[in-house]
Order: C-alpha cells, then sequence, then structure tokens
C-alpha cells in the first residue's frame, strides 16, 4: 500500500501552543477543514493528509511533548478539551488526535538516546499495539519479535510504533508487559479496517516479521506505573512521573463526549425552529447536555488530581478510579448519544445525515475493550474493598 507518512512540510518543530486557551483556540479554528473532510475521511478510512499536516502543523500534537523537544507540556487536561473539540466536529480526528498526543507523554518516558533519535523529526507522530500475539525471543542485545498487532489508530501516517508484548523472564520465569519500539521499516500494515463507526481512524492490524528491537528501545511497563521510567533524567516535568491512567489514557473518552457534543449540536440545528412549540424534546436536549457536561466534569477532575501526583503515591483505588471513571465517561456518552438520535426521527435515518453518522462514531468511540464497563468497574470495585488487583502495578 502507498505509505502515507510525509504529509507535514514542517522541518522544525512548529510552535507549541503557549496556554490552554491558544490550545483551544487553535483546535476551534480547525473544524470547519475537519468538517469538511469528513466524506474523504470516511471513503479512505483513514485521516485524509491535510488533516494530518494540519494536526502536525498546529502545534497541537505537543501539549504532551517534552519542552526539551518542543512541546507544550500542557498536559491531561488540555488534551481531553482539545480532543473533544476536535470529535465534536469529525469523531475519527479527535480519536486519532487523542492518541498521537497522548503518545507523546509515552515517548517522553523512554531513554535519552531513543528519544533524540524520534524527536529529530519534527513531524514526528507514533501510534501503538496494545493487543498482541506472537513469539518474542531474548537475543544479545536486546528482543526478536514475530507476531501481530492489531486496531493501530492512525498508523498509515505513523514513523514509530510502540508495541506493548509480554515477555517472559528468562530467570524467574515471570511474566511482564515490555513496550517495544518499533521503526515504520519494521511492520507491514493490512489494509483491513472496515466498519460501520469512526471509519476514518484507521484502526489496522500490523504483522512484524522477525524485527530486531535493542535495549534502548525497551521499556519496562513496571517503570511506567512507578513513575521511574528512564525519561525522566531529561523531562522533570511531574507529568512523566505520574500514573499513565491519568496521562496516557487520560483521554480515552474523550472522542465519545466530542461525538455526543457533536450529535447535540446537529440535534439543536433540526429543534432550533420548533423549539417554541416542542416543551418534551427540549427537556430530553438539556438532560443530555447536562449528562455529558457531568461526565466531562469527572474525567477533568481526575486529570486535575492525578496527572502530576508522583506514582508513588497513588495506589490501586485511584488508578482503578481513573479506569472507572473513563469508562463510565464513555459509556454515558454513548447512552446521550442514543437519547438524542431517538429523537431524531425518519429524517436520521438519511446515509447523508450527519445525525447517523454521528451516532455510529459515538458507539463506536465506547466500543474500545479499555472502555468496558463492567471489567473497569470490577477493577475499581476490588481496589476500593481491598482485595487483590492483578496486573496493577504501584510504589516506588
Amino acid at each position: 500500500m502507498t505509505d502515507q507518512q510525509s504529509v507535514s512540510t514542517v522541518t522544525s518543530p512548529p510552535p507549541a501552543v503557549a496556554t490552554y486557551d491558544e490550545a483551544m483556540a487553535v483546535a476551534r479554528a480547525l473544524g470547519p477543514r475537519l468538517r469538511a473532510r469528513i466524506t474523504e475521511a470516511e471513503r479512505l478510512r483513514r485521516l485524509p493528509d491535510e488533516t494530518v499536516a494540519d494536526l502536525v502543523d498546529s502545534g497541537l500534537l505537543g501539549v504532551m511533548k517534552p519542552r526539551r523537544f518542543g512541546g507544550s507540556e500542557l498536559g491531561a487536561e488540555t488534551l481531553i478539551d482539545v480532543s473533544v473539540e476536535l470529535a465534536a466536529q469529525c469523531a475519527s480526528t479527535g480519536w486519532v488526535y487523542m492518541l498521537w498526543a497522548a503518545h507523546m507523554w509515552l515517548l517522553g518516558l523512554w531513554p535519552a538516546a531513543a528519544q533524540e533519535e524520534m524527536f529529530a523529526n519534527p513531524a514526528i507522530v507514533a501510534s501503538s499495539v496494545v493487543s498482541t500475539a506472537g513469539a518474542v525471543e531474548r537475543v544479545s542485545g536486546g528482543y526478536r519479535w514475530t507476531g501481530k498487532g492489531f486496531f493501530s489508530s492512525g498508523v498509515d501516517h505513523c514513523q514509530w510504533l510502540t508495541a506493548a508484548i509480554n515477555v517472559r523472564d528468562e530467570e524467574t520465569g515471570a511474566e511482564g508487559r515490555k513496550w517495544f519500539l518499533i521503526p515504520r521499516a519494521d511492520f507491514e500494515i493490512i489494509d483491513d479496517w472496515h466498519v460501520i463507526g469512526l471509519r476514518g481512524t484507521g484502526s489496522k492490524t500490523l504483522v512484524v516479521t522477525d524485527a530486531f528491537i535493542p535495549d534502548e528501545r525497551v521499556l519496562d511497563d513496571a517503570d511506567i506505573q512507578r513513575g521511574t521510567s528512564p525519561g525522566r533524567e531529561i523531562n522533570p516535568h511531574p507529568m512523566y512521573g505520574g500514573i499513565s491512567q491519568a496521562n496516557f489514557t487520560a483521554a480515552m473518552a474523550a472522542p465519545a463526549i466530542g461525538a455526543a457534543r457533536g450529535l447535540l449540536a446537529a440535534y439543536a440545528d433540526k429543534l432550533r425552529p420548533k423549539a417554541a412549540n416542542a416543551t418534551t424534546s427540549m427537556a430530553r436536549y438539556a438532560a443530555v447536555a447536562a449528562q455529558v457536561d457531568a461526565v466531562h466534569a469527572l474525567t477533568l477532575q481526575n486529570a486535575r488530581r492525578y496527572s502530576t501526583a508522583p506514582a508513588a503515591e497513588v495506589g490501586p483505588e485511584g488508578r482503578g478510579k481513573c479506569k472507572r471513571d473513563y469508562a463510565y465517561t464513555a459509556q454515558q456518552s454513548r447512552k446521550a448519544a442514543n437519547a438524542i438520535y431517538e429523537e431524531c426521527g425518519g429524517s436520521g435515518l438519511a446515509e447523508t445525515s450527519d445525525l447517523q453518522r454521528i451516532w455510529r462514531d459515538a458507539n463506536a468511540a465506547a466500543a474500545h475493550h479499555g472502555l468496558t464497563w463492567d471489567w473497569q468497574a470490577d477493577l475499581w470495585t476490588r481496589a476500593a474493598f481491598g482485595l487483590p488487583t492483578p496486573g496493577v502495578v504501584t510504589g516506588a
């Protein structure tokens, strides 16, 4: 397939957005262009090159990027609200932006040499695969991996891949997650993203064949969860020592919030001409708007509370709360979108209707495994009751 990586013309890091207000103004200004490209994004089943260039050139991808490499380090609250704003205009763009921007935080945790290599490209974007399969072999100086990764959003335009791999320790026999940093030349993209919602995200399957990952491109997930990753040596901002649940995945529910807000806006255009005689519909609109506002505020509250707190000070209950709340937020946003769509009538069924498209996107944005309510609710409840929480790493 055609390589879509080089779509930005920047040769030096784009100007960092200096404040939250500036980031939001830039995001709002992109809205008309994003909306104009929605049909093309759905046809391509990935973001159009022009949209990717806009995201890179705008500086918005730098809100979680280390200042040392041209980022603004504005943090998780800005990441959430920019993602919501973009998703309200185009849910696929909001989803991909959320992941690309969050990855700047993750990339800032690798050893200095790896960061220097990656951030030497001012137009860098990176994707990930968390669901993986295959064989890992420990070799001299690193690892070799042959396998697959699934649902890698925005990967067509990425120069780097971060792959979460379960690796068994040869000495202890214990299994733990490691993150492999893999350049674009070392993986193949399978064009298999044929879906009903978030069509423009290009969340495709990847194949890796006997790739060598040197030790300097390997990151231990336990170090991430403890806030002790090697990148802390050169990136002193507190968020790089914070928990991943309030940084890397802080905005997981933001695209669902944005899609719900987009559907509210589209429905308001339909309702406004008859609002004087539509008391029941207006009450439903108000209730749904309040529901979306409430879960949006919940997501921001966790980012404010946990994103810069030292990871060693946040136990299983706090980490579980972040995951519980972004799952809850996504599912409530889905329910809000469904409640509005129920009021849309037959006109909302047209293939050309924004109402049905946004409704599809809102449901797709809540379908990610990490946003599954029962799973995340169980994890938090176990932690709250003092029960074991397998897989949750805490402490210094």
